[in-house]
């Protein structure tokens, strides 16, 4: 906690602090709020912003004896849902405000569409965060987390909100202490509780959760040290490994691979490009609606995963990729699998063959996206 000090008396724009964990009811809200008592103790103006104590006691118990912003009220349709209240915490402008379940989707009405763009808000006014997450909730994870459980993952968040953010606190208790939680209507309801031990709190599923949760934030500590080591020297640049995802003007299944490549370039502490080759028959004027949409669609989810998003002009898309590849000192290409069989391949010509035998210094990924899920419209972030 010490550091978060610091960082409360030192910076400018907020910092933001979050608590990680793998499955609802490891703690999170619940060591936010101590942490709140222990900032208090120290002279430090918390707030509640908005916490979600779930019924539990010894949650409720800690909300007591902090001063809680009134949440606004939004009516949909005869129903009043409430919402925090992002105005109000501006106006009051306290050091640390905390604000629960960072992957929520704000009801409509509300000045922001999700309430990680509260958060960023409050940052930019200088008001320091603590917040809570999920590991299911991250855009790059949903997907492969929605397969193993078999449960989908409507609310997301962009990785580089997480990346954002100045000290990630995991927030970890083993399985069968959270089955035991579950168990005892500590988490939900019994009722509801026998239900989710046979679904989504199964040995296995919590296993695989807690892995990637565990992965997360190790992956931020190797960022961390590298930014801190390795990023301050002036030979950085030389040792950088950027990553490239090439796009393609048939984009069914892009959003796999620019998931791969932004997760990647994360993990790396680098900068992620998303190219698109545009050949003169690929105009706006000359290809189908449908892949038009599908095209601007990825751009937008590699923009909001972090990738910066670039276009190039020219026929000859091996060409393109490689040059721009060297100016960049890009050194991951990650390309998709191709439909073609491979005869067909090697008598009419492969991007990717050609891009392998003619590229120097740059790791190619060949990712088959076969059977991975596409989407009509853009995914919420």
């Amino acid at each position: 906690m010490d550091s978060f000090v610091e960082l409360i008396e030192k910076k400018k724009k907020g910092s933001l602090k979050v608590y990680l964990g793998y499955a609802a009811g490891v703690g999170k809200t619940y060591e936010m709020l101590q942490e709140a008592h222990r900032l208090r103790q120290r002279g430090i103006d918390v707030v509640i912003g908005y916490v979600e104590p779930h019924d539990r006691p010894e949650t409720w118990a800690l909300v007591s004896g902090l001063e809680q912003i009134p949440r606004q009220s939004v009516k949909v349709a005869n129903r009043e849902f409430p919402e925090m209240d992002v105005d109000a915490i501006l106006k009051r402008h306290p050091q640390v405000a905390l604000v629960d379940e960072l992957a929520h989707t704000n009801i409509v009405g509300v000045k922001n569409e999700k309430r990680y763009q509260d958060v960023l808000l409050l940052l930019d006014h200088g008001i320091n965060v603590i917040s809570t997450l999920n590991v299911q909730h991250l855009e790059s994870v949903a997907d492969k987390i929605s397969q193993a459980t078999g449960i989908p993952v409507q609310e997301r968040i962009p990785d580089q909100i997480l990346r954002r953010s100045d000290e990630i606190v995991i927030v970890d208790v083993s399985i069968e202490e959270l089955r035991e939680r579950l168990r005892s209507g500590k988490i939900y309801e019994r009722k509801k509780a026998e239900k989710a031990l046979m679904r989504f709190f199964t040995y296995d599923k919590l296993s695989f959760l807690r892995e990637m949760a565990l992965r997360e934030v190790a992956g931020d500590q190797v960022r961390k040290i590298y930014e801190r080591d390795l990023l301050s020297q002036p030979a950085a640049q030389l040792v950088e490994e950027a990553v490239m995802v090439a796009l393609s003007s048939d984009p069914t299944h892009v959003q796999v691979l620019i998931r791969k490549a932004t997760k990647m370039a994360a993990q790396f502490s680098t900068r992620c490009y998303a190219v698109y080759v545009q050949k003169r028959s690929e105009a706006p004027t000359k290809i189908d609606a449908t892949v038009q949409r599908k095209l601007q669609n990825n751009m937008k989810l590699a923009k909001t995963l972090g990738a910066e998003v670039i276009t190039l002009q020219n026929d000859n898309v091996v060409e393109a990729l490689i040059n721009f590849a060297v100016r960049h000192r890009v050194r991951h290409a990650i390309f998709g699998k191709s439909k073609k069989a491979p005869l067909l391949d090697l008598l009419k010509g492969s991007v990717i063959l050609n891009f392998i035998h003619d590229s120097v210094g740059i790791d190619v990924h060949v990712v088959t996206t076969t059977g991975e899920p596409s989407y009509e419209k853009s995914p919420n972030p």
